[in-house]
């Protein structure tokens, strides 16, 4: 018999995403993963730093259902308790023999996690892994929340990490959503070139790539996203005609932007904790798009999609772009139009298939 399935996230509809201050990615993995139906019902918490009156709208989406308790509207203490009492609502919601699936788990679900553990045992509870940070010294939160996530019934991780428990987990680097809408294909080849989303060091090697784009003024660099350094990236865009600054972009403009682009830079420092657990969503998101990846780590989660890798130091990231850049066009569409392979990997009834059986998943690997 299908057991109930209920999908604990943090979105809003997608005009608030901006307003709200809440992950672009995020919102966009959760869509994405809703497009496939698998859920019977969604329910969305807010970051502690989300307080005061919200939009009439978020609470309108048929979509989910927005839990957001009063304590909001309270004061910045009471902001951050309100939490515990909105997991204390949903806990009430939530049916038994319910197979309830968590996008990551921290302080906006680890209370609910726990009580629903102890209270309600017959809830399956499963844990999609999307952006951890491992604790290498001392003490954390996070080291309670990877003891709950290996607690977890299942586990869906988007990265290999000896951190989490083998046993019914499975490794999917991401999900692209259902639908009918074509995305362009690269028919020829431009020395067009975006780094895009969070642009922070760790993140995206913001300086080193901004460096050495600067002396490559014959190739195109587009950079869309948040947490950069603005006063750098407008220098730059001021100082060199090539390097193009966009800020944060709306949705639909950032895949206009996207599609007449024909290389996405995926620029990690391995050495970050916050790189080695987790799968950046824009490799995917590109892939899906049939752009072509650079990336500066090899990711053996999606081993046999054909994607160039270079190293993240300043000159062997120069010459490998130039390297790459001077490859024939027919070398070059080899590693493009690949969007047809990921949506058969990393399409939505992958995961509902990986969901529906998430007891027997064990030591399985989508290849």
């Amino acid at each position: 018999m299908k057991k109930y399935r209920i999908f604990w996230t943090c979105i809003l509809p997608e005009h608030l995403i901006a307003q709200y201050r809440l992950s672009f990615a995020a919102c966009n993995f959760s869509y994405n993963l809703m497009s496939g139906c698998a859920f019977d019902k969604v329910y969305s918490s807010m970051p502690l730093y989300v307080g005061g009156e919200m939009s009439k709208e978020a609470f309108s989406d048929k979509r989910f259902e927005l839990i957001y308790d009063r304590w909001r509207k309270a004061g910045k203490f009471k902001q951050k308790l309100a939490t515990f009492k909105e997991q204390f609502t949903m806990f009430q919601q939530i049916p038994k023999d319910a197979s309830v699936w968590f996008y990551n788990l921290n302080t906006l679900n680890a209370l609910l996690f726990v009580m629903l553990k102890l209270l309600k045992p017959s809830v399956q509870l499963n844990v999609i892994v999307l952006d951890f940070t491992p604790v290498n010294r001392g003490f954390g939160l996070n080291q309670i929340y990877l003891k709950l996530i290996n607690w977890a019934h299942g586990r869906i991780c988007l990265a290999n990490s000896e951190l989490f428990k083998k046993e019914n987990s499975l490794v999917l680097p991401g999900v692209v959503p259902y639908s009918s809408k074509t995305r362009p294909e690269i028919k020829s080849i431009k020395k067009t070139f975006l780094l895009s989303g969070v642009l922070s060091e760790e993140i995206s090697m913001l300086s080193m790539v901004l460096d050495v784009f600067s002396k490559l003024s014959e190739y195109e660099l587009h950079i869309t996203g948040i947490k950069g350094n603005e006063l750098m990236l407008q220098q730059y865009a001021n100082n060199h005609s090539n390097i193009h600054w966009h800020g944060q972009l709306p949705f639909n403009v950032y895949m206009e932007l996207l599609h007449h682009i024909t290389f996405q830079l995926s620029t990690r420092d391995i050495n970050f904790p916050e790189n080695q657990c987790n799968f950046p969503s824009k490799i995917i998101e590109a892939l899906f798009h049939n752009r072509i990846i650079i990336s500066t780590i090899h990711y053996p989660q999606i081993e046999g999609m054909k994607y160039f890798t270079v190293k993240p130091t300043k000159e062997e990231f120069h010459n490998g772009i130039r390297a790459i850049a001077d490859l024939s066009d027919e070398e070059l569409l080899r590693y493009a139009n690949q969007g047809n392979v990921v949506e058969r990997l990393f399409g939505v009834e992958v995961w509902n298939q990986a969901m529906a059986k998430s007891r027997g998943i064990k030591h399985l690997r989508i290849k």
